[in-house]
């Protein structure tokens, strides 16, 4: 009888660690989360900030700025999947801001406006860093749901997959399309 109690003590001592095990993964990938959306805030910060000064420095056409000014707040959804296309679209408009500033010397030599286009470099690293780490606690947890024995449990207490933050087939196309014309 005492050998079958200890039996029985070890499989929940083993099933509470494995439960405990994909909460701490679950929780992880919330706080990665986390990270990205703290850069995303600071990115839509610095975007009014540097929309503000190329509103002040040129008679640019606002096409480009609106586009921004209405990307910004898609940045800070709660909806992931919105807020990452937002991010991706606001960061293919940066080099046309690098293009204004060429064409309007004042703004190119305009320290606030160099100095959030820095800003502006930094986040996006920030985010590229954020974005992988989310990356790797998302595939830890879910390759943890998946394989046995944690899959039993898993499916028993609603562990459901996450996904990846990933871009999308036409980015991946272009980034490979870069890559065939630099050889």
């Amino acid at each position: 009888m005492l050998i079958f109690l200890g039996i029985v003590a070890v499989l929940v001592l083993f099933v509470v660690s494995m439960y405990n095990g994909l909460v701490r993964k679950r929780n992880y990938i919330k706080e990665a989360w986390s990270s990205i959306d703290v850069q995303l805030k600071l990115k839509t910060n610095v975007l009014t900030n540097l929309v503000d000064t190329i509103k002040m420095q040129t008679k640019y056409e606002s096409e480009t700025l609106e586009k921004i000014v209405g990307l910004r707040s898609k940045m800070l959804s709660s909806d992931k999947g919105e807020a990452i296309k937002a991010n991706d679209a606001i960061s293919k408009m940066i080099p046309s801001l690098y293009a204004v500033s060429e064409s309007y010397p004042e703004l190119k030599s305009n320290q606030s406006f160099l100095k959030l286009m820095e800003d502006i470099k930094n986040v996006e690293e920030k985010i590229a860093y954020a974005r992988t780490r989310y990356n790797k606690v998302v595939t830890e947890y879910n390759t943890s749901i998946q394989t046995f024995p944690t899959v039993i449990l898993a499916g028993m207490f609603g562990f459901t997959k996450e996904e990846t933050y990933e871009i999308s087939k036409v980015e991946r196309e272009n980034a490979d399309n870069l890559r065939i014309k630099d050889l």
